[in-house]
């Protein structure tokens, strides 16, 4: 990212694509049973203490020498010994997490669309692709999420435009029958979900402009939870919260319900090629975040090597995760906990202790 010259525009359009697959899965499978016909305002509900966080972060990391990651802000919190290990451990929550969903984005796209399909031939392509194009940094990987960026937002857009007109306005409104505890909660998976970003975000210190920073992501962010809000409200509003809940893939169901004139009869075929972008970009995104954390860990080590090296490990560990669909969502559910920690805990705490010990 430093010698790269990548801005915070286009890191927060990369992000913006990879972070659409992830929270379509939670917005209709986990709000819906919190908030019922309110789950399609949890994206709403997230933005605020997300934006926070990210304030936070910024504001902490104008403050350290430039440029400084998440690497650096853990030796000076924690010192050097631990917050080495704990640079470590995040890139290695990264893979797990790249490992899982590398394996859900499998079972997703083969059960729905190709079922007769070979899952490792798909699994194998995917990872072959991310680390050809994670190798050479994140420039690159910012380029291919400028062109996924356009051609997502006009796919979701169409089937958008095709769903509203199935809405059942009472499917979504009045958002409290489920009580304001539960729309509140509905949040909370989405807050997790968002957390992917600030790994990848801050890995180096290059890519947030001094200053600017903090309004284009907040830009960006909140162009993605008004995005998601939508589908989420034209999904509820088509099938009921009761059965999108029970909905192996609830947006390319959506897709489904829609037609397109007389030009297609049905377009989900088209979705799901289009939707492997979203699950590219955030792959490619986490490779380079780790293969950027190894080279601040070992400074001698060859970049292309980590990139490869984790490509491997995330495409066995896919393959070791043996599960069925919605088993995968139960995992998910169950390890929410830990991606709050190592996205939010470890990140805010740094930035509580670097103030106390005066480093900045």
């Amino acid at each position: 990212m430093g010698q790269e010259r990548t801005t915070t525009r286009q890191m927060a359009m990369l992000l913006f694509c990879g972070l659409l697959a992830p929270l379509l899965r939670v917005i209709p499978e986990e709000t819906g049973p919190l908030a019922g016909e309110g789950g399609w305002t949890a994206p709403l509900l997230a933005l605020p203490v997300f934006l926070l966080a990210l304030w936070v972060l910024e504001r902490t990391f104008r403050r350290l020498p430039r440029p400084s990651g998440l690497h650096r802000m853990y030796q000076l919190a924690y010192g050097n010994g631990p917050g080495g290990l704990l640079t470590a451990a995040t890139a290695l929550w990264l893979g797990v997490i790249g490992a899982f969903n590398l394996r859900l984005y499998g079972e997703s796209f083969v059960s729905s669309i190709y079922t007769d399909t070979n899952i490792w031939m798909f699994l194998a392509a995917m990872m072959a692709v991310v680390c050809l194009v994670s190798r050479r940094g994140f420039a690159t990987v910012c380029r291919m999420g400028r062109l996924f960026f356009f051609v997502l937002v006009i796919t979701v857009g169409l089937v958008l435009l095709l769903g509203v007109r199935e809405v059942q306005l009472y499917n979504i409104w009045p958002v409290w029958l489920q009580g304001w505890d539960g729309l509140l909660l509905s949040a909370v998976p989405v807050f997790s979900v968002l957390g992917f970003s600030v790994p990848i975000l801050y890995c180096k210190g290059e890519s947030p402009e001094q200053g600017r920073g903090e309004k284009i992501l907040t830009a960006w962010f909140s162009l993605l939870c008004l995005l998601l809000a939508a589908v989420g409200a034209v999904i509820l509003g088509m099938f009921g919260w009761q059965t999108a809940v029970r909905l192996q893939t609830p947006f390319f169901s959506m897709a489904k319900e829609v037609t397109l004139a007389d030009i297609t009869e049905r377009i989900e075929a088209i979705v799901a090629a289009v939707w492997v972008f979203s699950d590219l970009a955030l792959l490619a995104a986490q490779v380079c975040a780790i293969g950027d954390y190894g080279k601040e860990l070992w400074s001698g080590a060859s970049r292309r090597w980590l990139i490869w090296g984790m490509g491997a490990a995330i495409l066995l560990g896919a393959a070791w995760i043996d599960s069925a669909t919605f088993e995968l969502q139960g995992m998910w559910r169950g390890i929410q906990g830990w991606n709050v920690v190592f996205c939010y805990g470890f990140p805010l705490l740094a930035c509580l202790l670097v103030r106390i010990r005066r480093k900045i």
